[in-house]
């Protein structure tokens, strides 16, 4: 399918530039660090629209020992997946010292720490506001101290906002703090109880299916109009098993329960009307879970929404 540039439409004045990181050591199923690769095979550099490039894979730093870090099972492979997280941010801070939109492509959920680390130090330096869109069956604010499993996908977003327990996996470098005021988790429903408690404490906004389908988009609706509001930029961190994995089984925490791909397309439709997007990930596609591609394709048509290179995507795929 060709690109189509809506008219009116305008997600951002910079050009997209995608990265790949193939790395899921974050998560407990492997799998993951493919999702690049199915990507792009699913036309993504297309759905990013006219103009967008492909800068590549990224190449992780070597692994080292982490300051201050919790190892074993409190968090699971955290010297390796901190290379790939300095490497991410590093590309993604490029990107936007050029003046694009970096598009990160997973690989799992640990990795947006080197893409938001990226978004908040360039908001920082431009004295806005940093807003970020975590979109995800689950909450990833657990800590080494919390989490259950010990993987830190399941930890990312916590540490973005300053909670303790991951040490100095950015090096030496730690970036601006996330303001978790500013931090809505969107179609949240598989939350661990002390999860949930740290999240309220900070005032992370956690909107799950339910209350989307009780309320409509009235709370994302008012997110992007406090982004709008303060004169915010916003980061989008999207997990492909916020859909229900009915319609997107190529993924490692498949939760039931998840949106529709009409109402995450809503969403992602929402976002590119206001013109504040600085920077987006786009992870946990797993084409070794997928069924015919299933995942990968739904996952880039959706894009098409954020985009604005079709609107007809979804109807056009039925």
């Amino acid at each position: 399918m060709n690109a189509v540039r809506i008219p009116g439409w305008q997600v951002s004045s910079a050009l997209p530039m995608s990265f790949g990181a193939t790395m899921d050591l974050g998560a407990s199923r492997r799998g993951a660090a493919g999702g690049p690769l199915a990507l792009r095979g699913a036309g993504l550099l297309s759905a990013l629209g006219h103009g967008a490039m492909d800068r590549g894979d990224v190449t992780p730093a070597e692994a080292a020992p982490v300051a201050g870090a919790d190892m074993g099972h409190a968090a699971h492979s955290l010297p390796a997946i901190a290379g790939w997280v300095q490497a991410v941010r590093a590309q993604a801070a490029a990107i936007l010292a050029e003046g694009g939109l970096p598009v990160l492509l997973g690989g799992d959920h640990s990795l947006p720490m080197g893409s938001v680390a990226a978004a908040a130090d360039h908001a920082a330096r431009l004295r806005r506001p940093l807003f970020v869109l975590w979109m995800d069956a689950h909450g990833d604010f657990n800590t080494p101290a919390t989490s259950g499993t010990g993987n830190v996908h399941g930890m990312s977003l916590a540490a973005l906002c300053g909670e303790a327990g991951l040490g100095a996996v950015w090096g030496e470098d730690a970036p601006a703090v996330v303001d978790p005021s500013r931090v809505m988790v969107l179609g949240a429903r598989d939350l661990d109880d002390d999860e949930a408690a740290l999240m309220a404490a900070r005032g992370v906004q956690a909107v799950s299916v339910a209350a989307m389908r009780r309320d409509g988009m009235a709370a994302l609706a008012g997110f992007l109009d406090r982004v709008a509001a303060e004169d915010g930029l916003l980061h989008v961190s999207f997990d492909i098993d916020v859909v229900d994995p009915a319609y997107a089984p190529g993924t490692g925490t498949p939760v039931a329960g998840g949106l529709e791909p009409s109402e995450a397309a809503e969403a992602l439709s929402m976002v590119s009307g206001g013109g504040r997007l600085m920077s987006l990930d786009i992870v946990e596609v797993n084409p070794a879970l997928d069924q015919q591609h299933r995942t990968a394709r739904l996952t880039v048509g959706l894009m098409r929404y954020l985009f604005g290179t079709s609107m007809d995507w979804l109807r056009q795929a039925a």
